[in-house]
């Protein structure tokens, strides 16, 4: 299998995992062919290879042509792998005998969304690839055209990115761009003082110093429904950081549905909440609402923020 990779960027580096391969240039060039596998079986040629672009939400895109086609011919680009356990997220064409698909390889494959005929498939075709991460919201467009989108389990932390290919024949891929996003924080709480001040004064300012884009639910303009706008932007938060002092409906209702997303939460009250039986278990970061209080919740809530940001829940 040969694939050449073209890139604007001369500063882009490359290694492969699995597959040949040599360098020109901004070329990266994969042999072609049928590989041995274990026990005596053969196959179609792999490539998984990643380069030294990190990304942890925002657009990866490439344009993506087959020089032949039958399967299993397929070419995702790897929005997130894992170095240490060789783990990697997916997206792209003919993955799983379809189209389109958003997979998962840990040990073996999972398959979030497939759509589309193998068959529709094309020799010399030139698709544009682009792949949006948001959150755990992870979207596909081809040539300009939405044709996949899936909830992920979990948020991917940040990570380096790559291209994952399987073929006998020829694959060529161009103009391999990475355009990273500020990670979102959502913040939910009661509008009022005092949280008003702790939202402007302390949370806000935190987070901005980890470059995270922070917004609460107010802060959320246009049409639609408030209820849809506010799911839309937990699902595509890296974090939620909640302040849970005041018994507010709205505001434990959205922890709860950023917990059944298994979306990192960062709990915050007053020293003196007494909390709900359903919400005590959890972690939770108290402050008291003086000037020594405010100290010790931007250093609490920096050591939280930095913990979220770095695992995979």
């Amino acid at each position: 299998m040969l694939v050449v990779i073209k890139t604007n960027d001369m500063k882009t580096n490359w290694t492969s995992i699995l597959g040949e391969y040599s360098l020109n240039d901004t070329e990266v060039i994969f042999k072609r062919g049928k590989v041995e596998y274990d026990r005596g079986s053969s196959g179609a040629a792999l490539a998984n290879f990643i380069c030294n672009q990190t990304f942890g939400g925002g657009k990866i895109s490439a344009d993506i042509s087959f020089k032949s086609v039958d399967v299993p011919s397929a070419c995702e680009l790897m929005v997130y792998y894992d170095p240490e356990t060789q783990d990697f997220v997916s997206v792209g064409i003919g993955g799983s005998g379809y189209m389109y698909s958003i997979r998962s390889f840990s040990g073996k494959w999972t398959e979030h969304a497939l759509i589309g005929e193998y068959k529709n498939l094309k020799v010399d075709t030139n698709y544009h690839v682009e792949v949006e991460m948001k959150g755990s919201r992870i979207y596909l467009k081809v040539d300009d055209i939405s044709v996949l989108s899936t909830k992920f389990p979990n948020n991917l932390p940040m990570s380096q990115v790559g291209i994952w290919c399987h073929s006998y024949h020829d694959i060529h891929i161009n103009n391999f761009k990475v355009e990273r996003e500020k990670p979102k924080a959502f913040v939910v709480m009661q509008f009022s003082s005092p949280y008003n001040e702790l939202y402007e004064d302390v949370i806000k300012t935190v987070c901005e110093d980890f470059d995270l884009d922070v917004v609460r639910a107010d802060e959320t303009y246009g049409p639609g429904l408030i209820l849809a706008d506010i799911t839309k932007q937990i699902y595509e938060s890296k974090l939620i950081i909640a302040e849970i002092s005041p018994v507010n409906a709205n505001v434990f209702y959205e922890v709860g549905f950023a917990h059944a997303l298994n979306k990192p939460t960062i709990l915050i009250a007053e020293k003196t909440t007494k909390l709900p039986f359903d919400v005590s278990p959890f972690r939770t970061l108290f402050y008291e609402n003086t000037i020594a209080g405010k100290k010790k919740i931007d250093e609490g809530l920096r050591k939280h923020i930095q913990a979220s940001l770095s695992e995979r829940e």
